[in-house]
């Protein structure tokens, strides 16, 4: 196995982390789309708005 293959890809850039972060600290708020996730495989597509604090729970739409 290569070692590539125990490191997990990362999804996200700094900059687009720092933003989701900042919408996540900012409550009460409809923040536009920062970044598409979606399932190549399949038809799940989901817009992250925000981010929480832990930097495992996104908030968006679906």
């Amino acid at each position: 196995m290569h070692d590539t293959a125990k490191t997990p890809m990362p999804l996200l850039t700094p900059d687009l982390r720092d933003q989701l972060l900042a919408n996540g600290r900012q409550s009460g708020r409809d923040h536009v789309p920062v970044v598409k996730f979606f399932n190549p495989v399949g038809v799940g597509t989901w817009l992250a708005t925000e981010l929480d604090a832990d930097n495992d729970t996104c908030f968006g739409l679906c």
